[in-house]
């Protein structure tokens, strides 16, 4: 099994300043690389007061500035633009950290599509994905769909005048960048349309992951991720202590129910977070691999709210204990301790 860490949350949190947020999170990225992470994620959030992350592209960019090894996960929104500008701003940040891009494009939702006049449905969001693998092919192209013209056909587009193909540039440094799909029902059905990875959110129980996650059969060696919260500590307790006012909070700025109906803390938990002392959170993870087929974890492990101290000994910890069991499979009880 593979980690990631992120998405990174960028909060509005009072007395922090954006800056430091930023500075948090670009820090928490090169922790994540010098304990063993095999990505770091970016997501988009707009028009939600609490979180002021509009660009994964843009941090994204800083993040492969701020690591050498590992890879950068971008989480645009897809059906908002045009979705050219995507795939350019991909393979930018493609070039500039040497080939280390994921893509796992996200579905809107209907209240941030129409903040945009973008579209959420799935013919609009399949066309984004055939322009963007359009545009970073090698040949010129063109394509014609109620939702892209390209090239464009207007007036003040005299440079494109009587062209019939473009050619997007740069294109990205790999030969093929991974491409995902993010989201809950729409985001499956995508996926499952495309023959792509549907990586499940964070905030969905195991309950409502396994439809998602049945709509299509992974191919041999296919990347099955998921997203969840994730917080670990010398003990269980220590763990719930510090997790759960942190996440309460951010679930609350997210606009994600804080209590799942439960009015529990411990039920909203239960089969959504992974929480607890190394061997829980050993325990939890391969709850997720045998009865969904993960193999690939992003976990978020940095939060805000928490001192930025407490965040990097859990991603440490996270690195030097948990980490190693799915790297080498088996590992001696005496050995996890030590770390």
């Amino acid at each position: 099994m593979r980690f990631g860490l992120g998405p990174l949350t960028i909060e509005s949190i009072a007395g922090k300043q954006h800056v430091d947020t930023y500075e948090e999170a670009l820090e928490q990225a090169e922790i994540a690389e010098r304990w063993g992470f095999d990505s770091v994620w970016v997501d988009e959030r707009n028009f939600t007061p609490g979180a002021f992350n509009s660009s994964a592209s843009v941090v994204g960019a800083a993040v492969a500035q701020r690591t050498t090894y590992v890879r950068v996960g971008l989480m645009p929104l897809a059906g908002l633009v045009n979705a050219i500008y995507v795939a350019e701003e991909v393979a930018c940040i493609d070039n500039i950290s040497n080939g280390r891009v994921i893509v796992a494009c996200g579905e809107p939702g209907e209240r941030v599509a129409a903040g945009w006049g973008g579209d959420a449905s799935v013919d609009r969001i399949r066309d984004d994905l055939a322009v963007m693998r359009k545009a970073w092919g090698p040949n010129p192209f063109n394509h014609h769909s109620p939702y892209h013209t390209i090239p464009a056909e207007m007036a003040v587009h005299t440079v494109a005048a009587g062209l019939h193909s473009i050619s997007v540039q740069p294109k990205p440094a790999q030969l093929a960048v991974p491409l995902w799909m993010a989201g809950t029902s729409i985001a499956a059905e995508v996926a499952a349309a495309e023959a792509l990875p549907f990586f499940g959110p964070a905030h969905l129980s195991l309950e409502e992951l396994r439809p998602l996650y049945s709509r299509r059969e992974p191919g041999p060696g296919e990347i099955v991720p998921l997203a969840r919260e994730v917080f670990i500590a010398r003990t269980g307790e220590e763990a719930h202590e510090s997790a759960r006012p942190a996440l309460e909070r951010l679930y609350a700025r997210l606009g994600e129910p804080a209590d799942a109906g439960s009015g529990s803390f411990v039920d909203l938990a239960r089969d959504r977070f992974v929480i607890g002392d190394p061997e829980q959170c050993i325990e939890q993870l391969y709850r997720y691999q045998h009865e969904l087929g993960v193999n690939y974890v992003v976990a978020r492990l940095a939060y805000h709210e928490m001192h930025a101290g407490e965040t990097a000994r859990a991603i440490q910890l996270f690195g030097q204990a948990v980490v190693p069991e799915f790297r080498m499979f088996g590992l001696p009880d005496e050995i996890r301790r030590l770390a």
